[in-house]
């Protein structure tokens, strides 16, 4: 195998089958770099074709190359029909129901991760068919492609539709392509779900770290007590996730006032801070995983069936199965709902004046307008946390029921959980900034100089405080659109 290519971003990103990351994939496609694969990728290419060929003459049965597929499988393709049927294979199959559409950008991560995959020889394609794919990717418009069909068996409705506009083109048409298998290869891939997840995952990181931001701020402003993410506690348990939060809240914390022994109001403060780094932790190392799974699927191959050149053969398989994608996506829907659920029970306890010691909405002294309550911030963060609960219900155990007269009986449901992975998190980061709200607004309320709060938290109580309609309350729509796209504009991601 090729050893990992690490290039400068100007340079194109040299696809090899085996070091491809998400983070590297969705740079590519931000920045639109340019892509190409290796030598050493096009002698496996041709060694992998050389064996489908050899399957064509011989004209025994191989699994969609001289047979059809699916229910159809027992039947063979006559050798003068090859490109015919490959052409209505997908075609067939590119099925437009209307609705949403996907993100050019993830149709061209598609694209990228379908080169990546044919890098390694297995799927038994034509170079000429990973050129084109190349060329597409950095000079074409990308199609519009459906955003549904798929059921995690191969996302085969959109990655027909792909298939369907190459091998329209007039490069295709003068190359012979499709040849044999082709298509299939071309449509029996998650390269849609493994594009989704792969920005999605990157959006996790950026709203993981919202949540430490959120946390520190709600432990400032509370005027928590500290212990909870101390050291010493972190020590006392083996929870690789709950130390590296609880180290990340304290350097947000950094030359706080808070940390003086006589700041924090409580011997013991409520479970939703003092077990937040906990969950967090949970979450981190949950998102961790996930990463690490999908940076290995991208380097795989789900094309059925694969070729053997050792054997000169090809086998059939089940690789296109997205179970375990699906279990690392529906455990982090489950902690980030969590996550979210312990934020709007902060938020409603900086409230709350038997908790906070603070007016009940920040509101002032026998005044009928109550501050952020009188804003119904906090039922805007409930209305959220009650969808993202409802958006973490495991997909994984959903029937598929009986598809293609009952030969696909079983399926992992990848992308419906990555779809809803998306909204918990466009969701999180309203959820978040909400909180951050309450805590600034809470900060303001205690008239605790800047100066003294932690040193990662005051330029975001800076820029967000003049933001507050604090003492105008109704006098305008407050909206808390602004703060948010602040608070995401300082995203690493």
């Amino acid at each position: 195998m090729d050893e990992v290519s690490h290039l400068p971003t100007s340079d194109p990103i040299v696809l090899n089958g085996v070091s491809l990351t998400c983070e590297r994939l969705v740079e590519a496609v931000q920045q639109k770099s340019k892509v190409t694969f290796s030598q050493e990728s096009r002698a496996r290419i041709q060694d992998g074709r050389e064996v489908v060929q050899e399957v064509v003459t011989s004209g025994v049965p191989g699994y969609g190359i001289t047979t059809g597929v699916g229910s159809q499988k027992d039947f063979m393709v006559a050798a003068d029909h090859v490109q015919d049927f490959n052409r209505r294979l997908a075609r067939a199959h590119a099925t437009h129901i209307g609705g949403a559409v996907l993100p050019k950008s993830r149709v061209r991560a598609a694209l990228i991760i379908l080169v990546n995959e044919f890098s390694l020889g297995l799927s038994g394609v034509s170079e000429p068919l990973v050129q084109l794919l190349t060329d597409k990717i950095n000079t074409a418009i990308m199609p519009e492609v459906s955003s549904y069909g798929t059921v995690g068996a191969a996302d085969l409705i959109p990655m027909s539709q792909i298939a369907n506009w190459l091998q329209s083109t007039p490069e295709a048409q003068k190359l012979g392509i499709p040849g044999p298998k082709e298509t299939l290869s071309l449509i029996n891939t998650n390269a849609i779900t493994l594009a989704t997840g792969a920005e999605v995952l990157m959006e996790a990181r950026a709203i993981l770290d919202l949540a430490n931001l959120s946390l520190a701020f709600s432990l400032e402003a509370f005027r928590g007590n500290l212990d909870s993410i101390s050291e010493q506690v972190n020590r006392a348990h083996q929870r690789r996730g709950q130390a590296q939060v609880s180290e990340e809240v304290r350097d947000l914390l950094g030359n706080s006032k808070l940390w003086n022994t006589d700041q924090a109001r409580r011997i013991q403060d409520p479970l939703s801070f003092r077990c937040a780094s906990q969950i967090h932790g949970a979450l981190r190392e949950l998102l961790d995983r996930a990463i690490e799974i999908w940076d290995q699927e991208l380097n795989s191959v789900t094309d059925n069936p694969i070729v053997d050149t050792a054997e000169q053969c090809v086998r059939s398989h089940g690789n296109m199965d997205s179970t375990r994608m699906t279990l690392a996506i529906d455990g982090l829907r489950q902690a980030f709902a969590k996550t979210l659920d312990i934020s709007g029970e902060r938020l409603h306890k900086q409230q709350w004046t038997e908790f906070s010691g603070l007016p009940t909405g920040f509101a002032d002294t026998k005044s009928p307008l109550g501050g952020v309550q009188f804003l119904n911030l906090g039922h805007l963060a409930a209305s959220l946390i009650t969808s993202t609960k409802i958006w973490a219900a495991p997909s994984l155990l959903l029937s598929v029921g009986q598809l293609a007269d009952g030969v696909e009986d079983t399926a992992g449901h990848a992308l419906h959980s990555v779809a809803d992975f998306e909204r918990i998190l466009e969701a999180a980061r309203q959820i978040l900034s909400i909180e951050i709200i309450v805590s600034v607004w809470a900060i303001s309320k205690r008239e605790l100089p800047v100066s003294t709060l932690g040193e990662g938290l005051r330029d975001f109580a800076k820029e967000i405080t003049p933001l507050l309609p604090i003492g105008t309350e109704g006098m305008d729509v407050f909206s808390i659109v602004p703060i948010v796209e602040a608070l995401r504009s300082h995203s690493p991601n």
